[in-house]
Formats: structure tokens, sequence, C-alpha cells
């Protein structure tokens, strides 16, 4: 017989040691792997989903200090059988970032879970949820196909989405390497995208957030694709 598994909880850093991974990360940033940053006009003043493309564990830990924001505002929607079930990197990441678990191939219940638990923490937060799409880090750095997911998560939220595209981390941090190599790296925010209506579990629904996911993956792409001058943003500086 099929028993379902119980959806793990998310957990939610304490100030103290969300301060200290800001830190960290600012300093990382600045002195040992620079980084630029583009469009940061274009993140909302509410709650919304931040979307971009996936190579490196760094990943995160750019797109919050691109951001200017407290990283206690943002939340990673992440891998449970990477984050959760591991005791020893549930004991580590626990103390310095929020995580919402999600499993990689969920199931009605854990799927409803994840989104319950991310509504909640952006009405409490007001800040933002991280998710890639991809499901999954890039093994070379290119980006690979969005899940349908990203979709149903843009619909059920209804909060706007920002595209992004993280270029740098996976040469400085590629997937199966734990200590990072100098380098810099750039995060570009793009225009928010309205999240597609929720118009029920119909075929209209599914084609409905089918277009809402290619339009995301191709403005990631177009990102991915731009060549701007940038300016150093150190603890943090911008352009735009």
């Amino acid at each position: 017989m099929n028993v379902s598994r119980r959806p793990e909880a998310a957990f939610h850093a304490p100030a103290a040691g969300a301060a200290i991974f800001e830190n960290f990360c600012r300093t990382f940033f600045t002195l040992y792997c620079p980084l630029l940053v583009e469009g940061r006009h274009h993140l909302p003043d509410g709650p919304f989903l931040l979307c971009s493309n996936h190579s490196s564990h760094a990943d995160s830990a750019a797109l919050m200090t691109a951001s200017g924001r407290s990283f206690r505002s943002f939340a990673l929607i992440g891998a449970s059988d990477y984050f959760f079930q591991s005791r020893s990197m549930r004991w580590l990441v626990s103390r310095w970032m929020n995580v919402i678990p999600i499993d990689r191939r969920p199931g009605p219940k854990s799927l409803a879970a994840c989104i319950d638990s991310g509504r909640e923490f952006l009405e409490e937060s007001g800040g933002a949820l991280i998710l890639y799409p991809e499901g999954t880090r890039s093994p070379d750095g290119e980006m690979r196909t969005f899940k349908q997911g990203a979709g149903l998560f843009a619909t059920k939220l209804g909060v706007p989405i920002v595209p992004a595209y993280v270029d740098g981390t996976h040469r400085i941090l590629p997937k199966g390497k734990s200590i990072p190599r100098f380098g810099s790296v750039t995060v570009r925010f793009g225009e928010a995208l309205a999240a597609p209506p929720n118009s029920g579990q119909g075929q209209l629904a599914r084609e409905q957030r089918r277009c809402f996911v290619e339009t995301l993956a191709h403005r990631i792409r177009m990102l991915g694709q731009d060549d701007p001058a940038h300016e150093f943003v150190a603890g943090v500086q911008q352009k735009g």
C-alpha cells in the first residue's frame, strides 16, 4: 500500500542568523566575487515571486544581495530531498535562510501545502519567494526547460512575478563543487509580469499557465542575452 509522506514544515531563520548570513554575502559579493546588478527598480514594493535561471547554490545569495533588501524578507522554495531529508543540511541551512519545501515531483497535497506555506510567508513578511522554474541546477550553465509548476504558483499566489537572470555563479560555484572560485557575478532583474488569472482546473486554465511559463522563460532568456553597461554593487550601489 502506498502511504503518502507527510510534507515537511518550512523553516524560518532566526533574525540573528539571517543577519549574519546577509552580512557575509554582502562582503563576499563585494570583495571576493564582485556583484553587478541591473534593474532593481523593477522589484515591487509588495509581495512578489522572483523567478530566475538556476545553475549554482550561489544563485539565491546573489539574488537576495542584488535586491538590496533584507534577507529575512525572502524565502526559497527548495527541494525537500535536498534541504529537508539530511539532518546536517537542515541544521546548517535553517540557521541562515527561510526555506519552504517542495517535492521534485509533487502530488496534489504536497503542492497545495507548499503553496499555502508560500502564501503565509508573503502575507506575514510582505517579501518575496524565490522559485527556480527549471526545478534543479543546470550542470553546464545553460538554461533548461521550465516546469509548468511555475504557472500554477503564479496563479494561486496572485502576486507579480519578477524574471531575473543570474550570470557568473556557474563559473564560481558549479554543481558538484563546494569551494567558490574568484569571478564576477551579474544579476539582471526584468519588468514584473502579472499573474495569470485563476480559471480553475480545466483546459483553459492549463493553457493560460502554459503560455505564462513560455513568456516567463522567454523574458529570462532575453535578460541573459543583454549586455548593458553595469556598475559594481558594493553593499550595494547599482545601475537602474
